[in-house]
């Protein structure tokens, strides 16, 4: 079986950990000991220190945050030998940078992953770095498929994929806020509000992704001209909301890159 060390126990780490512990042999280096107690009684994956976790482990997942990345990189590199897979969840952060800090000879990958990991439906970019083999990206598919859906992609892409897909949870979940206050607005209570814009987006979204039909195509059937549908796309329109969401994406990628500086 093989043998993953996950550094970082947060809200990507627990999700991957959720979603491959019952194939995989886990362990955690996480710093917060109550919730090291908590990944290990609720999915058995063994709380130990960076030492052992690199002694141990086939494939060592990085599940920290940019910024607090450089600190665990400069003691990682004093038990990390080049054959353990290094894989990174971080944003921003290419390959070239932890080259630079591990050594060259290291083969890493670069993993995007998104929170509907949390449930399965998660999606995870892929990059490879210039030591990791097809047999390592393998090996990576092969993990991350456990929390959704993968893409292979090339790390110039990263921080667009970054924009699009890591951070999109957030803009969905703003715009489904907005929407619920919306409805309540209008005069419908909170649980009914939930519910009904909870499954007009379920309904809607399935409906786009079993469909062949470009969104601005379904769009229009529900729009008449001079109805409901069409004043309220009206006021989107004058908002020009759909160049809001342009800047907002561009904005995430541009801070993907600064985070690698």
């Amino acid at each position: 079986m093989l043998k993953i060390g996950i550094i970082g126990g947060g809200n990507m780490g627990t999700a991957i950990i959720s979603r491959t512990f019952k194939d995989y042999d886990l362990c955690v280096c996480e710093k917060d000991p109550s919730r090291a107690a908590l990944l290990k009684k609720k999915f058995r994956a063994a709380a130990v220190d960076l030492p052992e976790l690199v002694a141990s482990s086939d494939v060592i997942i990085l599940a920290i945050k940019p910024q607090d990345m450089e600190n665990v990189l400069k003691e990682l590199k004093n038990f990390l030998t080049p054959q353990k897979l290094v894989i990174s969840i971080a944003a921003g952060l290419t390959t070239r940078f932890f080259e630079k800090q591990l050594g060259s000879k290291n083969r890493l990958i670069r993993a995007m992953p998104n929170m509907p990991a949390q449930i399965g439906l998660g999606v995870t970019a892929l990059s490879a770095g210039r030591r990791a083999t097809a047999k390592d990206l393998a090996v990576a598919v092969k993990i991350f498929e456990k929390i959704g859906q993968t893409f292979i992609v090339d790390e110039r892409l990263m921080d667009s994929v970054t924009a699009v897909s890591g951070s999109g949870p957030a803009y969905v979940f703003f715009f489904v806020e907005c929407f619920q206050k919306a409805a309540e607005k209008v005069g419908i209570d909170p649980d009914m509000a939930r519910k009904l814009v909870g499954m007009t987006l379920f309904g809607s979204m399935s409906l786009y992704l079993q469909s062949q039909e470009s969104p601005g195509d379904l769009r229009a059937k529900v729009t008449s001209k001079g109805g409901t549908t069409q004043a309220a796309m009206d006021i989107f329109l004058s908002h020009h909301f759909e160049q809001m969401f342009i800047d907002a994406v561009a904005a995430a990628k541009t801070r993907a890159k600064e985070l690698a500086k």
